[in-house]
């Protein structure tokens, strides 16, 4: 069986067929209203809102192919990911066991908005599996790295922390961004959800604002429903 690489899969994987007018990529579609679905499933895009319009998928197929994950998402930044796989996996008393060295926009809203619901975090200062192992509670819901690390380039070991993470019960979660997929698949790795702010090296050209989720279809059922309430639409 032909197996595609990379460049082919950056190119290829995720297209819609422009049915219309033949074109050789995905159209994009502007509407924001769709026509109501019928009742034989032909007709499933609703509205943008939900997340189902052809150039949300294509772009959502796109990265998940590239990350080797069951389903993608792709949302209006990469706060917007970051929040909602936050909200998503913590309610009020659980434990958020989190690199200290992330993003300052993720900083931020562990230390603005998570206590306010009574959720609990603590910063890992140290990069070893030991150091995140120290800071696991029973209550423990969430493990959430950063690797390299915006903007200091700190690295953890994936492996060696998604299995801390599910020793405990708790989900993996990675923000990619720095990487790509193209240099690490942390799926591969263990890792349960990876994210990444489309605004940089995804996209690259300084003209696109966007966020992207990559995961099993388990874990997107949790995390579609909350962003389509949040309303955080790419």
């Amino acid at each position: 069986m032909r197996k595609d690489g990379l460049g082919t899969l950056c190119v290829h994987a995720g297209n819609v067929e422009d049915t219309f007018a033949g074109g050789v990529v995905t159209p994009v579609f502007t509407a924001s209203s769709y026509r109501f679905p019928g009742p034989d499933g032909s007709q499933d895009v609703c509205y943008p809102r939900y997340m189902n319009v052809p150039t949300q998928q294509a772009a959502a197929a796109k990265l998940a192919t590239l990350e080797g994950a069951e389903q993608g998402l792709v949302l209006a930044s990469g706060m917007a990911a970051i929040s909602a796989t936050l909200l998503t996996f913590l309610s009020a008393g659980d434990h958020l066991v989190i690199q200290s060295d992330v993003y300052g926009g993720t900083h931020h809203f562990i230390t603005a908005e998570l206590p306010r619901l009574g959720i609990e975090f603590s910063f890992v200062h140290d990069h070893a599996p030991e150091a995140f192992a120290a800071a696991m509670r029973p209550e423990t819901k969430l493990v959430y790295v950063e690797t390299p690390s915006n903007p200091l380039l700190g690295v953890v070991d994936l492996y060696a922390v998604a299995e801390l993470a599910h020793s405990v019960g708790a989900v993996c979660a990675v923000d990619n961004t720095f990487a790509t997929p193209i240099n690490q698949r942390p799926l591969e790795l263990g890792v349960d959800v990876t994210l990444h702010s489309g605004t940089k090296y995804l996209n690259g050209h300084s003209d696109l604002n966007c966020g992207a989720i990559a995961t099993n279809r388990e874990h997107m059922c949790a995390i579609l429903p909350l962003v389509q309430s949040l309303g955080a639409t790419l």
